[in-house]
């Protein structure tokens, strides 16, 4: 009877996704500017994830929803 074992040694070298940082950011007047809103309470550099109606960070848990446009309707009483 043969049993197989696993062959023990160094796992395959798998290459970290880059960093996608470089697409919160524009260039204007020689200046680097920033698109993306960031976190009130982390401070810069930590950004917030928009979602349907709010923005997020993953960091501290702050969330900030976006204010619905209500329309009051007054009827007239004659």
């Amino acid at each position: 009877m043969v049993i197989k074992s696993k062959i023990k040694g160094k796992k395959k070298h798998v290459n970290k996704p880059t960093s996608k940082k470089y697409t919160k950011y524009k260039i204007e007047d020689g200046k680097i500017v920033s698109k993306a809103r960031s976190c009130p309470r982390c401070g810069p550099g930590i950004f917030l994830s928009l979602g349907q109606g709010r923005a997020y960070c993953g960091r501290c848990h702050f969330t900030e929803f976006e204010k619905k446009n209500v329309e009051i309707k007054l009827e007239d009483k004659e």
